[in-house]
Protein backbone atom coordinates (compact mmCIF):
# COMPACT_ATOMS: atom_id res chain seq x y z
CA UNK A 1 0.00 0.00 0.00
CA UNK A 2 1.35 3.44 -0.97
CA UNK A 3 2.28 5.68 1.95
CA UNK A 4 0.52 9.02 2.30
CA UNK A 5 1.63 12.08 4.22
CA UNK A 6 -1.30 13.65 6.04
CA UNK A 7 -1.07 17.21 7.34
CA UNK A 8 -3.40 18.83 9.85
CA UNK A 9 -3.64 22.58 10.29
CA UNK A 10 -4.50 22.18 13.96
CA UNK A 11 -1.19 20.59 14.99
CA UNK A 12 0.94 23.74 15.23
CA UNK A 13 -1.92 25.68 16.80
CA UNK A 14 -2.40 22.97 19.42
CA UNK A 15 1.28 23.05 20.33
CA UNK A 16 1.24 26.83 20.73
CA UNK A 17 -1.89 26.70 22.87
CA UNK A 18 -0.33 24.12 25.17
CA UNK A 19 2.95 26.05 25.40
CA UNK A 20 1.04 29.22 26.26
CA UNK A 21 -0.88 27.44 29.01
CA UNK A 22 2.41 26.14 30.39
CA UNK A 23 3.86 29.66 30.32
CA UNK A 24 0.92 31.10 32.20
CA UNK A 25 1.25 28.32 34.79
CA UNK A 26 5.03 28.90 34.96
CA UNK A 27 5.55 25.24 34.08
CA UNK A 28 8.67 23.97 32.28
CA UNK A 29 9.78 27.60 31.86
CA UNK A 30 13.55 27.99 31.80
CA UNK A 31 13.99 31.77 31.73
CA UNK A 32 12.48 34.72 33.59
CA UNK A 33 12.23 38.02 31.73
CA UNK A 34 12.31 40.96 34.11
CA UNK A 35 10.66 44.00 32.57
CA UNK A 36 9.74 47.25 34.27
CA UNK A 37 9.71 45.60 37.69
CA UNK A 38 7.60 42.62 36.65
CA UNK A 39 8.52 38.99 36.01
CA UNK A 40 7.53 37.12 32.84
CA UNK A 41 8.28 33.37 32.77
CA UNK A 42 8.96 31.95 29.32
CA UNK A 43 10.57 29.11 27.34
CA UNK A 44 13.89 29.84 25.63
CA UNK A 45 13.10 27.61 22.66
CA UNK A 46 9.85 29.45 21.95
CA UNK A 47 11.46 32.88 22.25
CA UNK A 48 14.37 31.85 20.02
CA UNK A 49 12.04 30.40 17.40
CA UNK A 50 10.06 33.64 17.11
CA UNK A 51 12.71 36.30 17.63
CA UNK A 52 16.15 36.69 16.05
CA UNK A 53 17.02 38.87 19.04
CA UNK A 54 16.44 36.04 21.52
CA UNK A 55 17.90 33.45 19.17
CA UNK A 56 21.18 35.37 19.05
CA UNK A 57 21.08 35.92 22.82
CA UNK A 58 20.67 32.22 23.59
CA UNK A 59 22.86 30.66 20.89
CA UNK A 60 25.78 33.01 20.18
CA UNK A 61 27.72 32.58 23.40
CA UNK A 62 26.36 35.69 25.09
CA UNK A 63 26.36 35.80 28.88
CA UNK A 64 22.55 35.73 28.93
CA UNK A 65 22.64 32.21 27.52
CA UNK A 66 23.56 30.89 30.98
CA UNK A 67 21.31 33.16 33.00
CA UNK A 68 17.89 32.18 34.26
CA UNK A 69 16.87 35.82 34.71
CA UNK A 70 17.22 38.43 31.99
CA UNK A 71 16.50 42.13 32.46
CA UNK A 72 15.09 43.93 29.43
CA UNK A 73 15.23 47.72 29.24
CA UNK A 74 13.26 50.17 27.13
CA UNK A 75 10.03 48.16 27.20
CA UNK A 76 7.03 48.60 29.47
CA UNK A 77 5.43 45.65 31.25
CA UNK A 78 2.14 46.15 29.40
CA UNK A 79 3.86 46.01 26.02
CA UNK A 80 5.91 42.97 27.04
CA UNK A 81 2.70 41.14 27.87
CA UNK A 82 1.33 41.92 24.40
CA UNK A 83 4.55 40.75 22.75
CA UNK A 84 4.64 37.48 24.68
CA UNK A 85 1.01 36.86 23.79
CA UNK A 86 2.01 37.20 20.14
CA UNK A 87 4.98 34.85 20.54
CA UNK A 88 2.75 32.14 21.99
CA UNK A 89 -0.48 32.76 20.03
CA UNK A 90 0.45 34.42 16.71
CA UNK A 91 -2.10 37.14 17.47
CA UNK A 92 -1.46 40.71 18.53
CA UNK A 93 -3.79 43.45 19.72
CA UNK A 94 -2.69 46.76 18.18
CA UNK A 95 -4.47 49.93 19.24
CA UNK A 96 -4.08 53.68 19.04
CA UNK A 97 -3.05 53.61 22.68
CA UNK A 98 -0.21 51.07 22.38
CA UNK A 99 1.11 51.25 18.81
CA UNK A 100 3.75 53.93 19.47
CA UNK A 101 5.27 51.77 22.21
CA UNK A 102 4.58 48.43 20.57
CA UNK A 103 6.33 49.05 17.27
CA UNK A 104 9.71 50.18 18.73
CA UNK A 105 9.62 47.24 21.13
CA UNK A 106 8.90 44.84 18.27
CA UNK A 107 11.84 46.32 16.37
CA UNK A 108 14.09 45.90 19.41
CA UNK A 109 13.12 42.26 19.89
CA UNK A 110 13.00 41.64 16.13
CA UNK A 111 9.43 40.38 16.09
CA UNK A 112 8.67 40.89 12.41
CA UNK A 113 5.04 39.85 12.66
CA UNK A 114 4.27 42.51 15.27
CA UNK A 115 6.20 45.12 13.32
CA UNK A 116 4.16 44.33 10.21
CA UNK A 117 0.90 44.38 12.17
CA UNK A 118 1.75 47.80 13.62
CA UNK A 119 2.70 49.11 10.19
CA UNK A 120 -0.57 47.90 8.69
CA UNK A 121 -2.51 49.41 11.59
CA UNK A 122 -0.83 52.80 11.21
CA UNK A 123 -1.32 52.73 7.46
CA UNK A 124 -5.07 52.50 8.04
CA UNK A 125 -4.90 55.48 10.43
CA UNK A 126 -3.30 57.81 7.88
CA UNK A 127 -4.98 61.19 7.50
CA UNK A 128 -3.81 64.66 6.42
CA UNK A 129 -3.10 65.69 10.01
CA UNK A 130 -0.80 62.76 10.90
CA UNK A 131 0.74 61.35 7.71
CA UNK A 132 3.97 63.36 8.00
CA UNK A 133 4.50 62.28 11.59
CA UNK A 134 3.77 58.66 10.72
CA UNK A 135 6.26 58.82 7.85
CA UNK A 136 8.99 60.06 10.19
CA UNK A 137 8.05 57.44 12.78
CA UNK A 138 8.27 54.75 10.09
CA UNK A 139 11.63 56.05 8.88
CA UNK A 140 13.06 56.06 12.42
CA UNK A 141 12.07 52.42 12.91
CA UNK A 142 12.93 51.02 9.48
CA UNK A 143 9.33 50.35 8.40
CA UNK A 144 9.85 50.73 4.68
CA UNK A 145 6.36 49.78 3.55
CA UNK A 146 4.74 52.19 6.03
CA UNK A 147 7.18 54.92 5.05
CA UNK A 148 6.30 54.42 1.39
CA UNK A 149 2.56 54.34 2.12
CA UNK A 150 2.64 57.51 4.21
CA UNK A 151 4.77 59.23 1.57
CA UNK A 152 2.30 58.23 -1.11
CA UNK A 153 -0.59 59.45 1.05
CA UNK A 154 1.19 62.78 1.61
CA UNK A 155 1.71 63.25 -2.12
CA UNK A 156 -1.88 62.37 -2.90
CA UNK A 157 -3.37 64.67 -0.24
CA UNK A 158 -0.76 67.42 -0.41
CA UNK A 159 -3.20 70.32 -0.44
CA UNK A 160 -4.88 69.06 2.75
CA UNK A 161 -1.65 68.03 4.47
CA UNK A 162 -0.08 71.50 4.27
CA UNK A 163 -3.00 72.96 6.23
CA UNK A 164 -1.99 71.08 9.37
CA UNK A 165 0.51 71.70 12.13
CA UNK A 166 2.79 68.79 11.19
CA UNK A 167 3.66 70.52 7.92
CA UNK A 168 4.40 73.84 9.61
CA UNK A 169 6.74 72.07 12.05
CA UNK A 170 8.81 70.31 9.36
CA UNK A 171 12.49 71.09 8.97
CA UNK A 172 13.65 73.04 5.94
CA UNK A 173 15.23 69.86 4.57
CA UNK A 174 11.92 67.97 4.74
CA UNK A 175 9.92 70.84 3.23
CA UNK A 176 12.46 71.06 0.42
CA UNK A 177 12.17 67.33 -0.26
CA UNK A 178 8.38 67.46 -0.27
CA UNK A 179 7.86 70.45 -2.56
CA UNK A 180 10.62 69.22 -4.89
CA UNK A 181 8.84 65.92 -5.43
CA UNK A 182 7.44 65.20 -8.87
CA UNK A 183 4.76 63.05 -7.28
CA UNK A 184 2.75 65.57 -5.27
CA UNK A 185 -0.76 65.88 -6.62
CA UNK A 186 -2.08 69.41 -6.86
CA UNK A 187 -4.66 71.13 -8.99
CA UNK A 188 -2.10 73.82 -9.78
CA UNK A 189 1.25 75.12 -8.57
CA UNK A 190 -0.62 77.77 -6.59
CA UNK A 191 -1.05 75.21 -3.82
CA UNK A 192 2.71 74.58 -3.69
CA UNK A 193 3.47 78.31 -3.61
CA UNK A 194 1.02 78.91 -0.76
CA UNK A 195 2.48 75.95 1.15
CA UNK A 196 6.02 77.36 0.92
CA UNK A 197 4.90 80.79 2.07
CA UNK A 198 2.85 79.30 4.90
CA UNK A 199 5.91 77.40 6.17
CA UNK A 200 8.28 80.37 5.88
CA UNK A 201 5.88 82.71 7.67
CA UNK A 202 4.88 80.26 10.41
CA UNK A 203 5.21 81.41 13.99
CA UNK A 204 5.91 85.07 13.33
CA UNK A 205 3.57 88.04 13.89
CA UNK A 206 2.12 88.93 10.53
CA UNK A 207 0.79 92.38 11.31
CA UNK A 208 0.48 95.00 14.01
CA UNK A 209 -2.80 95.17 15.84
CA UNK A 210 -5.11 97.57 14.03
CA UNK A 211 -8.89 97.46 13.87
CA UNK A 212 -8.82 98.94 10.35
CA UNK A 213 -6.26 96.50 8.98
CA UNK A 214 -7.21 94.89 5.66
CA UNK A 215 -6.00 91.73 3.92
CA UNK A 216 -3.41 93.55 1.83
CA UNK A 217 -1.85 95.05 4.94
CA UNK A 218 -1.50 91.61 6.50
CA UNK A 219 0.00 90.18 3.35
CA UNK A 220 2.61 92.91 2.99
CA UNK A 221 3.62 93.23 6.64
CA UNK A 222 7.37 92.61 6.99
CA UNK A 223 8.43 89.47 8.76
CA UNK A 224 11.64 88.78 10.54
CA UNK A 225 12.19 85.11 11.15
CA UNK A 226 14.90 82.54 10.73
CA UNK A 227 13.00 80.77 7.97
CA UNK A 228 13.33 83.71 5.58
CA UNK A 229 16.83 82.55 4.67
CA UNK A 230 15.38 79.40 3.07
CA UNK A 231 12.76 81.09 0.90
CA UNK A 232 14.79 81.36 -2.31
CA UNK A 233 15.91 77.73 -2.09
CA UNK A 234 12.35 76.54 -1.53
CA UNK A 235 10.93 78.79 -4.23
CA UNK A 236 13.20 77.11 -6.78
CA UNK A 237 11.06 74.01 -6.33
CA UNK A 238 7.82 75.86 -7.04
CA UNK A 239 7.14 75.67 -10.75
CA UNK A 240 6.49 79.37 -11.11
CA UNK A 241 6.34 79.37 -14.94
CA UNK A 242 3.30 77.09 -14.69
CA UNK A 243 1.39 79.67 -12.63
CA UNK A 244 -0.98 82.01 -14.42
CA UNK A 245 0.26 85.49 -15.28
CA UNK A 246 -2.49 86.94 -13.10
CA UNK A 247 -1.39 84.91 -10.08
CA UNK A 248 2.22 85.94 -10.63
CA UNK A 249 1.41 89.65 -10.73
CA UNK A 250 -1.41 89.79 -8.18
CA UNK A 251 -0.21 87.30 -5.57
CA UNK A 252 3.46 86.40 -5.97
CA UNK A 253 4.60 89.97 -6.68
CA UNK A 254 2.72 91.25 -3.63
CA UNK A 255 4.80 89.20 -1.19
CA UNK A 256 7.29 91.50 0.50
CA UNK A 257 9.60 88.61 1.37
CA UNK A 258 9.91 87.86 -2.32
CA UNK A 259 10.30 91.47 -3.38
CA UNK A 260 13.21 92.05 -1.01
CA UNK A 261 15.14 88.95 -2.16
CA UNK A 262 17.21 89.23 -5.33
CA UNK A 263 17.20 85.44 -5.85
CA UNK A 264 13.42 85.28 -5.48
CA UNK A 265 12.90 88.19 -7.88
CA UNK A 266 15.04 86.41 -10.46
CA UNK A 267 12.81 83.34 -10.24
CA UNK A 268 9.67 85.45 -10.63
CA UNK A 269 11.19 87.30 -13.58
CA UNK A 270 11.98 83.97 -15.23
CA UNK A 271 8.34 82.95 -14.85
CA UNK A 272 7.10 86.24 -16.31
CA UNK A 273 9.48 85.89 -19.23
CA UNK A 274 8.11 82.40 -19.86
CA UNK A 275 4.65 83.96 -20.26
CA UNK A 276 5.73 87.05 -22.20
CA UNK A 277 8.09 85.34 -24.67
CA UNK A 278 6.53 82.09 -25.93
CA UNK A 279 9.18 82.02 -28.66
CA UNK A 280 11.86 81.51 -26.01
CA UNK A 281 10.15 78.65 -24.22
CA UNK A 282 12.09 75.88 -26.02
CA UNK A 283 15.32 77.37 -24.62
CA UNK A 284 13.84 77.85 -21.14
CA UNK A 285 12.89 74.23 -20.46
CA UNK A 286 13.82 73.08 -16.96
CA UNK A 287 12.37 71.24 -14.00
CA UNK A 288 10.33 74.35 -13.24
CA UNK A 289 8.58 74.25 -16.62
CA UNK A 290 7.57 70.59 -16.43
CA UNK A 291 4.29 69.45 -14.95
CA UNK A 292 4.52 67.21 -11.93
CA UNK A 293 4.14 63.61 -12.96
CA UNK A 294 2.00 62.80 -9.96
CA UNK A 295 -0.73 64.82 -11.60
CA UNK A 296 -0.18 63.87 -15.20
CA UNK A 297 -0.31 60.08 -15.37
CA UNK A 298 -2.94 58.54 -17.61
CA UNK A 299 -4.20 55.01 -18.10
CA UNK A 300 -3.77 53.61 -21.61
CA UNK A 301 -5.68 50.60 -23.00
CA UNK A 302 -4.77 49.15 -26.37
CA UNK A 303 -5.81 46.28 -28.61
CA UNK A 304 -7.65 43.24 -27.29
CA UNK A 305 -10.60 41.11 -28.35
CA UNK A 306 -13.66 43.12 -29.40
CA UNK A 307 -17.40 42.63 -29.76
CA UNK A 308 -17.02 41.48 -33.38
CA UNK A 309 -15.24 38.39 -32.04
CA UNK A 310 -11.94 39.47 -33.52
CA UNK A 311 -8.76 41.33 -32.53
CA UNK A 312 -8.97 45.14 -32.43
CA UNK A 313 -6.47 47.94 -32.96
CA UNK A 314 -8.25 50.59 -30.88
CA UNK A 315 -6.28 52.53 -28.25
CA UNK A 316 -7.87 54.73 -25.59
CA UNK A 317 -6.63 56.88 -22.71
CA UNK A 318 -8.29 57.54 -19.34
CA UNK A 319 -7.54 60.89 -17.69
CA UNK A 320 -8.12 60.63 -13.91
CA UNK A 321 -8.26 64.41 -13.54
CA UNK A 322 -11.25 64.77 -15.86
CA UNK A 323 -12.51 61.19 -15.39
CA UNK A 324 -12.98 60.85 -19.12
CA UNK A 325 -11.80 58.52 -21.88
CA UNK A 326 -10.04 59.98 -24.90
CA UNK A 327 -9.10 58.28 -28.18
CA UNK A 328 -5.48 57.60 -29.10
CA UNK A 329 -4.11 56.68 -32.54
CA UNK A 330 -4.91 53.07 -33.43
CA UNK A 331 -2.02 50.66 -33.13
CA UNK A 332 -0.55 49.68 -36.48
CA UNK A 333 -1.80 46.11 -36.27
CA UNK A 334 -4.81 44.45 -34.67
CA UNK A 335 -3.66 42.59 -31.59
CA UNK A 336 -5.45 40.26 -29.20
CA UNK A 337 -3.53 38.82 -26.23
CA UNK A 338 -1.31 41.93 -26.45
CA UNK A 339 0.94 43.09 -23.61
CA UNK A 340 1.49 46.76 -22.76
CA UNK A 341 4.30 48.46 -20.86
CA UNK A 342 5.26 52.07 -20.21
CA UNK A 343 8.55 53.87 -19.68
CA UNK A 344 7.97 57.52 -18.80
CA UNK A 345 5.97 59.03 -21.68
CA UNK A 346 6.24 56.01 -23.98
CA UNK A 347 3.82 53.10 -24.14
CA UNK A 348 4.74 49.83 -25.87
CA UNK A 349 2.43 47.28 -27.51
CA UNK A 350 4.16 43.90 -27.44
CA UNK A 351 3.31 40.69 -29.24
CA UNK A 352 -0.22 39.32 -29.26
CA UNK A 353 -2.34 37.61 -31.91
CA UNK A 354 -3.64 39.28 -35.07
CA UNK A 355 -6.21 36.61 -35.94
CA UNK A 356 -3.76 34.60 -38.03
CA UNK A 357 -0.56 34.17 -36.03
CA UNK A 358 1.17 35.07 -32.79
CA UNK A 359 3.38 38.13 -33.02
CA UNK A 360 6.85 39.17 -31.96
CA UNK A 361 6.51 42.74 -33.23
CA UNK A 362 6.58 45.77 -30.93
CA UNK A 363 5.14 49.24 -31.48
CA UNK A 364 5.75 52.38 -29.43
CA UNK A 365 3.73 55.58 -28.91
CA UNK A 366 5.25 58.65 -27.24
CA UNK A 367 2.59 60.78 -25.54
CA UNK A 368 5.07 63.64 -25.23
CA UNK A 369 5.04 64.11 -29.00
CA UNK A 370 2.93 66.96 -30.31
CA UNK A 371 1.30 64.59 -32.80
CA UNK A 372 1.94 61.10 -31.36
CA UNK A 373 2.11 58.25 -33.87
CA UNK A 374 2.91 54.58 -33.40
CA UNK A 375 6.47 53.65 -34.33
CA UNK A 376 7.97 50.19 -34.88
CA UNK A 377 10.88 49.20 -32.64
CA UNK A 378 12.97 46.03 -32.44
CA UNK A 379 10.86 42.84 -32.31
CA UNK A 380 11.09 40.34 -29.48
CA UNK A 381 13.22 37.25 -29.96
CA UNK A 382 10.14 35.01 -29.73
CA UNK A 383 6.49 35.24 -30.72
CA UNK A 384 4.36 35.72 -27.63
CA UNK A 385 0.64 36.04 -26.95
CA UNK A 386 -0.68 36.45 -23.40
CA UNK A 387 2.84 37.19 -22.18
CA UNK A 388 3.60 38.81 -18.85
CA UNK A 389 5.25 42.22 -19.01
CA UNK A 390 6.72 44.77 -16.60
CA UNK A 391 9.29 47.55 -16.54
CA UNK A 392 12.35 47.76 -14.29
CA UNK A 393 15.10 50.38 -14.35
CA UNK A 394 13.70 51.85 -17.58
CA UNK A 395 13.78 48.54 -19.43
CA UNK A 396 10.93 46.25 -20.51
CA UNK A 397 10.81 42.64 -19.31
CA UNK A 398 8.60 40.11 -21.12
CA UNK A 399 8.09 36.58 -19.82
CA UNK A 400 6.22 33.45 -20.91
CA UNK A 401 3.40 33.60 -23.44
CA UNK A 402 2.17 31.26 -26.17
CA UNK A 403 3.61 31.18 -29.69
CA UNK A 404 0.92 28.88 -31.16
CA UNK A 405 2.87 25.72 -30.35
CA UNK A 406 4.35 26.01 -26.86
CA UNK A 407 4.10 28.02 -23.66
CA UNK A 408 7.41 29.75 -23.10
CA UNK A 409 9.54 29.54 -20.00
CA UNK A 410 11.86 32.23 -21.33
CA UNK A 411 12.17 35.89 -20.39
CA UNK A 412 13.72 38.64 -22.45
CA UNK A 413 14.56 42.28 -21.80
CA UNK A 414 14.30 45.33 -24.04
CA UNK A 415 16.70 48.27 -23.69
CA UNK A 416 15.17 51.31 -25.44
CA UNK A 417 18.50 53.14 -25.36
CA UNK A 418 19.96 50.71 -27.89
CA UNK A 419 16.68 49.32 -29.31
CA UNK A 420 17.75 45.76 -28.55
CA UNK A 421 16.38 42.64 -26.85
CA UNK A 422 18.43 40.18 -24.80
CA UNK A 423 17.43 36.75 -23.49
CA UNK A 424 17.45 36.07 -19.74
CA UNK A 425 17.05 32.99 -17.53
CA UNK A 426 14.13 30.58 -17.91
CA UNK A 427 11.35 29.89 -15.44
CA UNK A 428 10.72 26.34 -14.33
CA UNK A 429 7.20 26.31 -15.85
CA UNK A 430 5.99 27.61 -19.21
CA UNK A 431 3.08 30.01 -18.74
CA UNK A 432 0.60 32.01 -20.75
CA UNK A 433 -1.84 34.41 -19.12
CA UNK A 434 0.49 35.01 -16.17
CA UNK A 435 1.01 38.35 -14.46
CA UNK A 436 4.47 39.92 -14.27
CA UNK A 437 5.29 42.67 -11.76
CA UNK A 438 8.24 44.24 -9.96
CA UNK A 439 8.25 44.52 -6.17
CA UNK A 440 11.27 45.33 -3.99
CA UNK A 441 13.66 44.95 -6.94
CA UNK A 442 12.40 41.44 -7.69
CA UNK A 443 10.27 40.32 -10.65
CA UNK A 444 7.31 38.05 -9.88
CA UNK A 445 5.55 35.82 -12.43
CA UNK A 446 2.15 34.82 -11.06
CA UNK A 447 -0.35 32.15 -12.09
CA UNK A 448 -1.24 31.47 -15.73
CA UNK A 449 -1.80 28.32 -17.78
CA UNK A 450 0.85 25.77 -18.76
CA UNK A 451 -1.18 24.02 -21.48
CA UNK A 452 -2.58 21.41 -19.10
CA UNK A 453 -3.23 23.08 -15.77
CA UNK A 454 -4.32 26.46 -14.55
CA UNK A 455 -1.65 27.60 -12.12
CA UNK A 456 -1.56 29.14 -8.68
CA UNK A 457 2.23 28.96 -8.45
CA UNK A 458 4.53 31.98 -8.32
CA UNK A 459 8.14 32.33 -9.42
CA UNK A 460 10.48 35.18 -8.52
CA UNK A 461 13.41 36.47 -10.58
CA UNK A 462 16.37 38.29 -9.05
CA UNK A 463 17.88 40.64 -11.66
CA UNK A 464 21.15 40.73 -9.70
CA UNK A 465 21.72 36.96 -9.75
CA UNK A 466 19.65 36.14 -12.87
CA UNK A 467 18.05 33.28 -10.92
CA UNK A 468 14.42 32.18 -10.59
CA UNK A 469 13.07 30.80 -7.30
CA UNK A 470 9.64 29.57 -6.26
CA UNK A 471 7.70 31.47 -3.58
CA UNK A 472 4.36 30.91 -1.85
CA UNK A 473 1.45 29.97 -4.13
CA UNK A 474 -1.89 31.74 -4.33
CA UNK A 475 -4.94 30.16 -2.75
CA UNK A 476 -6.67 30.05 -6.14
CA UNK A 477 -5.39 29.03 -9.57
CA UNK A 478 -5.77 31.96 -11.97
CA UNK A 479 -5.08 32.64 -15.62
CA UNK A 480 -5.80 35.99 -17.25
CA UNK A 481 -5.78 37.86 -13.93
CA UNK A 482 -4.83 41.50 -13.59
CA UNK A 483 -1.70 42.03 -11.50
CA UNK A 484 -0.30 45.25 -10.02
CA UNK A 485 1.79 46.48 -7.07
CA UNK A 486 1.11 49.10 -4.40
CA UNK A 487 4.11 49.56 -2.12
CA UNK A 488 5.05 46.06 -0.91
CA UNK A 489 1.73 44.45 -1.80
CA UNK A 490 1.08 42.54 -5.03
CA UNK A 491 -2.61 42.43 -5.96
CA UNK A 492 -3.92 39.66 -8.23
CA UNK A 493 -7.42 40.47 -9.50
CA UNK A 494 -9.95 38.14 -11.07
CA UNK A 495 -8.93 35.69 -13.79
CA UNK A 496 -10.27 32.24 -14.64
CA UNK A 497 -9.84 29.18 -12.40
CA UNK A 498 -11.10 26.51 -14.81
CA UNK A 499 -14.76 26.76 -13.86
CA UNK A 500 -15.51 30.35 -12.90
CA UNK A 501 -14.72 33.87 -13.98
CA UNK A 502 -13.47 35.39 -10.76
CA UNK A 503 -14.23 38.57 -8.86
CA UNK A 504 -11.95 37.59 -5.99
CA UNK A 505 -8.67 39.35 -5.27
CA UNK A 506 -5.58 38.04 -3.50
CA UNK A 507 -2.74 40.10 -2.08
CA UNK A 508 0.86 38.91 -1.65
CA UNK A 509 2.77 40.70 1.10
CA UNK A 510 6.36 40.80 -0.10
CA UNK A 511 7.87 41.38 3.34
CA UNK A 512 6.19 38.42 4.98
CA UNK A 513 5.80 36.12 1.98
CA UNK A 514 2.14 35.49 2.77
CA UNK A 515 -1.05 35.74 0.71
CA UNK A 516 -4.30 37.23 2.02
CA UNK A 517 -7.72 37.82 0.49
CA UNK A 518 -9.03 41.36 0.04
CA UNK A 519 -12.39 42.75 -1.02
CA UNK A 520 -13.91 41.27 -4.18
CA UNK A 521 -14.33 43.39 -7.29
CA UNK A 522 -17.85 44.49 -8.16
CA UNK A 523 -17.69 42.59 -11.47
CA UNK A 524 -16.08 39.20 -12.27
CA UNK A 525 -13.27 39.70 -14.81
CA UNK A 526 -10.87 37.44 -16.65
CA UNK A 527 -8.33 38.55 -19.26
CA UNK A 528 -8.42 41.84 -17.37
CA UNK A 529 -5.79 44.56 -17.17
CA UNK A 530 -4.62 46.05 -13.87
CA UNK A 531 -2.45 49.03 -12.98
CA UNK A 532 -1.85 51.60 -10.24
CA UNK A 533 -2.81 55.22 -10.78
CA UNK A 534 -2.50 57.86 -8.07
CA UNK A 535 -2.22 55.26 -5.35
CA UNK A 536 -5.36 53.40 -6.44
CA UNK A 537 -5.54 49.94 -8.00
CA UNK A 538 -7.46 50.02 -11.30
CA UNK A 539 -8.89 47.04 -13.19
CA UNK A 540 -9.87 47.59 -16.78
CA UNK A 541 -12.23 45.78 -19.16
CA UNK A 542 -12.16 41.94 -19.31
CA UNK A 543 -14.80 39.22 -19.71
CA UNK A 544 -17.33 38.32 -17.01
CA UNK A 545 -18.40 34.96 -18.47
CA UNK A 546 -21.21 36.46 -20.53
CA UNK A 547 -20.16 39.87 -21.77
CA UNK A 548 -17.10 41.76 -22.90
CA UNK A 549 -16.64 44.70 -20.54
CA UNK A 550 -15.95 48.39 -21.08
CA UNK A 551 -16.15 49.43 -17.42
CA UNK A 552 -13.36 50.10 -14.96
CA UNK A 553 -13.25 50.02 -11.19
CA UNK A 554 -10.67 51.09 -8.64
CA UNK A 555 -9.62 49.82 -5.23
CA UNK A 556 -8.60 52.12 -2.39
CA UNK A 557 -6.20 50.18 -0.14
CA UNK A 558 -6.93 52.53 2.76
CA UNK A 559 -10.72 52.19 2.53
CA UNK A 560 -10.38 48.53 1.44
CA UNK A 561 -13.23 49.02 -1.02
CA UNK A 562 -13.85 48.94 -4.77
CA UNK A 563 -15.63 51.67 -6.71
CA UNK A 564 -17.12 51.34 -10.19
CA UNK A 565 -16.46 54.39 -12.37
CA UNK A 566 -19.16 55.99 -14.46
CA UNK A 567 -16.86 56.63 -17.42
CA UNK A 568 -16.57 53.63 -19.74
CA UNK A 569 -14.41 52.91 -22.76
CA UNK A 570 -15.78 53.29 -26.25
CA UNK A 571 -14.79 49.69 -26.99
CA UNK A 572 -15.91 46.61 -25.04
CA UNK A 573 -12.92 44.26 -24.86
CA UNK A 574 -10.81 41.69 -23.07
CA UNK A 575 -7.22 40.51 -23.68
CA UNK A 576 -6.13 44.16 -23.95
CA UNK A 577 -2.85 45.74 -22.94
CA UNK A 578 -3.05 48.18 -20.02
CA UNK A 579 -0.37 50.57 -18.73
CA UNK A 580 0.01 53.85 -16.85
CA UNK A 581 1.88 56.43 -18.91
CA UNK A 582 3.29 59.83 -18.05
CA UNK A 583 1.71 62.37 -20.33
CA UNK A 584 4.23 64.84 -21.73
Amino acid sequence: MMERQIFTDSHAKSILTTMNNLRKANTLCDVMLKVDGQDFPAHRIVLAACSDYFCAMFTNGMSEAEKTEIVLHGISADVMEVLLDFVYTETVDVSVENVQELLPAACLLQLTGVKEACSEFLEKQLDPANCLGIRMFAENHGCESLQAASGLYTHKHFEEVVQHEEFRMLSEKDVHKLVASDEIQVGSEEAVFHAVMKWVQHGEPQAKEDDDLNAEDVQLTPLTNDREQYLSDLLQNVRLPLLSAKFLTDTVDSQLLIRKSLECRDLVDEAKKYHLRPDLRPQMQSQRTRHRTGCDDVLVVLGGFGHLQSPVDVAEMYDPKTKTWLPLPNITRKRRYVAAAAIKTKVYALGGYDGTCRLSTVNCLDLADEDPQWQTVAPMSQRRGLAGVCTYQDMVYVCGGFDGIMRHTSMERYDPQIDQWSMLGNMSVGREGAGLVVANDMIYCIGGYDGVNLLNSVERYDPNTAQWTTVASMATSRSGAGVAVINDAIYVCGGYDGSSHLASVECYHVRTGHWTSVAHMNVPRCYVGACVLKGQLYVVAGYDGNTLLSCIESYDPHAEAWQLHDATMATHRCDAGVAVVRRG
